[in-house]
């Protein structure tokens, strides 16, 4: 009997999210040595789609509320199950330096009232390629600063 320990494939994942996270990584065009941060509700979820993309370096945080370190050092930023902008989510929006793309996935419930208030402070923050889309039966929102923007900024 041999002692080596066997690999064991990741657990498997709901279709719903693993359809989400495969939006996100396609919307966000995410490559396997970007630094991605995931914050908010089913981050852990997709952490894991994360990793079967190949994602390299990832962080999946619950709360918006002590994130600006990782968050600036990201090179993409993804906010998860949003309904609004709240004032811990509008404070790292505000100090976010880095990250040339942030991706908005709402929550099912309000996400057409909010959608122009976000689109504004995103594009306030230089992240003026904007593009809204479904995914998962979400809307997805996401933002990018241009090449030119990023060396300005």
């Amino acid at each position: 009997m041999s002692t080596a320990m066997k690999l064991q494939p990741f657990p498997p994942q709901p279709l719903a999210t693993q359809c989400r996270t495969q939006a996100l990584v396609a919307a966000s065009a995410i490559r396997g040595d970007d630094r991605v941060v995931v914050i908010g509700q089913g981050s852990f979820d997709h952490l894991l789609g994360l990793a079967r993309f190949g994602c390299k370096s990832a962080v999946a945080l619950l709360s918006s509320a002590q994130c600006l370190s990782e968050a600036n050092a990201a090179d993409v930023v993804w906010f998860t199950g949003i309904e609004t902008i709240s004032s811990d989510l509008a404070t790292v929006i505000d100090h976010l330096v880095m990250p040339r793309t942030v991706a908005i996935e709402l929550a099912q419930g309000n996400a057409k009232a909010g959608l122009p208030s976000i689109l504004g402070q995103l594009r306030a923050k230089g992240l003026v390629d904007q593009a809204v889309s479904k995914a998962g039966g979400r809307v997805l929102v996401v933002a990018s600063r241009p090449a030119w923007l990023r060396r300005v900024l």
